[in-house]
């Protein structure tokens, strides 16, 4: 054996110990750095930073947390569940990482995952009210689906109630079948995960979703229609239809950055509308609504605001669709998805969205400020 001198031994310990204490150091910034990029909502710099941090520290609880909360934000909640999962083995009292783990399978279709999860989660934080109440609906969703039955092809599942529903969600599959084509020629992707259709009673629907009154469907992970009266206006049925697949589709697409105007114009174009026709209605009454102002959703605007709202929409998408064509429109998507703004991905097709905007209001009568930026 070799026989070291006093200094060559306090060198070797110091070898031996200090990788290990400045690993621990670096996964702690690493970890920090991460937490203060969500912080930001830079999604891409809060990813690299947990994944060099779980580098060091693979079964980190707070570290996985971090990595799942940064998949999340960046559209990829398959990663994030299994960060998240890994998070709560290691940790289960981790509320922060229940609380989004169990929206994630919600908005997923896995009732039975999101009810698990929050149960587990109130065993470690029983005073959680919020909790506890999203619990409770998903519960009381979970029971009324019981009585209901599907139809199933091998893209979508239609579930419905009773054997007045049953006509329309074999109508559904067949129409969501067609549109599915139609929509992926132009957004350049065809997305082969399954997608979920509920139909509901009106009460049912405005009980689980809490839609506004003035909604006629919605997407939020799975698509959910009322069908009240729907059997004596099927092409009603069907551009609604039409409409929430747009959106199922332009989330597996493009999951972060696309604005509410251009998902909701995408959605308006492909049930059909008339572009000159809202055009002129829009020139008629000279409305026009700052883009930023219709960057979120839509759901929180009364009927008259959500009209003028969604007229805009379609009226700047049929105009983007004409001007950077089909192929410009998947590949704009994608510079979306990949992390870029929408003011910045247009820039690729040699305009501003300042410059964009600016044609559309002059195109109805409105004349922006100069500083609008």
């Amino acid at each position: 054996m070799r026989r070291f001198t006093v200094p060559a031994a306090i060198i070797f310990i110091a070898t031996v110990f200090a990788a290990p204490v400045d690993a621990q150091g670096t996964a702690d910034r690493l970890g920090q750095a991460g937490w203060q990029a969500i912080d930001r909502g830079d999604a891409d710099g809060a990813a690299s930073a947990f994944r060099e941090a779980l580098a060091m520290r693979p079964r980190d609880a707070g570290l996985n947390m971090g990595a799942g909360f940064a998949a999340h934000l960046q559209g990829r909640d398959q990663d994030a569940t299994s960060f998240l999962q890994k998070a709560l083995q290691a940790e289960p009292a981790l509320t922060r990482a229940s609380t989004l783990l169990g929206e994630i399978a919600y908005r997923g279709g896995n009732l039975d995952l999101a009810i698990k999860t929050y149960e587990a989660a109130l065993k470690y934080a029983p005073g959680e009210a919020a909790l506890r109440s999203r619990l409770d609906a998903w519960k009381n969703e979970a029971s009324a689906y019981r009585s209901f039955e599907s139809v199933k092809d091998d893209r979508f599942a239609v579930m419905f109630e009773g054997p007045a529903e049953q006509r329309l969600a074999s109508r559904a599959t067949a129409v969501l079948g067609n549109a599915f084509w139609q929509i992926g020629k132009l957004i350049g992707s065809y997305p082969s995960n399954s997608i979920n259709v509920i139909l509901y009673t009106e009460k049912q629907f405005r009980d689980i979703t809490g839609a506004p009154e003035w909604a006629g469907g919605g997407f939020d992970g799975q698509i959910r229609m009322p069908v009240k009266g729907a059997l004596q206006n099927l092409p009603e049925f069907d551009r609604i239809l039409t409409h929430e697949l747009t959106h199922a589709m332009l989330r597996s697409v493009a999951s972060r950055n696309l604005p509410a105007w251009l998902n909701e114009g995408l959605a308006m174009y492909f049930e059909g509308y008339d572009a000159a026709g809202v055009e002129r209605a829009l020139a008629r009454y000279r409305l026009f609504v700052p883009l930023s102002a219709l960057r979120n959703s839509f759901g929180r605007l009364n009927e008259r605001q959500a009209a003028v709202a969604y007229a805009e929409s379609f009226f700047a998408t049929s105009v983007l669709i004409d001007r950077v064509g089909a192929a410009g429109i998947g590949q704009l998507l994608q510079d979306l998805d990949g992390g870029q703004p929408i003011d910045q991905a247009v820039q690729r097709f040699g305009f501003t969205l300042a410059e964009f905007e600016s044609t559309l209001a002059g195109r109805v009568g409105v004349r922006l400020q100069a500083n609008r930026q």
